[in-house]
């Protein structure tokens, strides 16, 4: 955390801030930065996306980040700050792993944030895989059509949560290992989509993602309701607190590790 001046923060409990639409409009409108400033962001941010691929507290942060890539701004600066206070305070995140009898099939959450983003009105997909208990893959990612309803940004969100299971699949394959795909979705709106033949009513729909309706009726995907309490993807979607964040990560068979307790590890070693 040097190249961003805080080796002597204390750090805080959340990567990232909820932002009122109004706020967003405001921070899109915030000074560039100068050409100095504007590498180092670039350069701090794929190294927070470097680390998001095995640290899921993370996914969020970074995926809202890098939407300022191209032109960052003093209030994208700002939540490069933010998150590297986080860091500060919680620089490792462990992963659980329970001795389980072997799962028959990987279980994948899907989760959307409709329009979460007011500047290009686009929403974000959250996806978690599970083979067990334990998480084998999850991503934060902008979608790249913009939905009209919440249920069209959870029906793409399905999609995305499938093609990545079908990817794994491939791969798992290869070491011998068959498994099926269970996708859980809390939107009926969505769920009802992939579960019938062609755009029926919603004819805005790009047709090239109704393959999915295709595979789930031939039984390669079985889609099911998510619990509507238990929504462990919303870390993946939006900003939470410190607090709902470490419930997420206890469910998803991750344990966060603060700095004080790493630093009397190393003492005791």
């Amino acid at each position: 955390m040097a190249d961003l001046g805080l080796q002597n923060s204390r750090g805080i409990d959340a990567p990232s801030a909820k932002l009122s639409a109004e706020q967003q409009m405001i921070d899109s409108k915030s000074p560039l930065l100068e050409r100095e400033r504007c590498e180092k962001f670039r350069s701090l941010t794929m190294r927070g996306s470097y680390l998001a691929q095995d640290r899921i507290d993370l996914n969020r942060a970074t995926e809202n980040l890098a939407r300022s890539m191209s032109a960052p701004r003093e209030a994208s600066w700002d939540r490069l700050m933010r998150f590297g206070k986080y860091l500060v305070k919680h620089p490792s995140l462990t992963r659980t792993l329970v001795e389980q009898n072997l799962p028959d099939k990987i279980r994948t959450l899907v989760d959307s944030d409709h329009a979460g983003c007011a500047v290009t009105r686009k929403s974000t997909t959250g996806m978690v895989s599970k083979l067990g208990s334990h998480t084998v893959k999850h991503s934060s990612n902008m979608q790249t059509t913009i939905a009209l309803s919440s249920g069209e940004s959870e029906f793409y969100a399905l999609v995305k949560g499938f093609a990545t299971f079908l990817g794994m699949q491939s791969l798992l394959i290869d070491w011998g290992l068959h498994y099926t795909c269970e996708v859980a979705s809390d939107s009926s709106a969505a769920r009802g989509h992939v579960q019938r033949r062609g755009l029926g009513k919603a004819r805005h729909i790009q047709t090239r993602y109704l393959w999915i309706q295709e595979r789930v009726g031939e039984g390669h995907v079985k889609i099911v309701s998510a619990p509507g309490k238990i929504k462990d993807s919303d870390i993946l979607t939006k900003a939470v607190s410190g607090a709902g964040i470490r419930k997420s990560l206890i469910r998803l068979g991750f344990e966060i590790r603060d700095k004080s307790l790493l630093q009397k590890e190393t003492k005791k070693m």
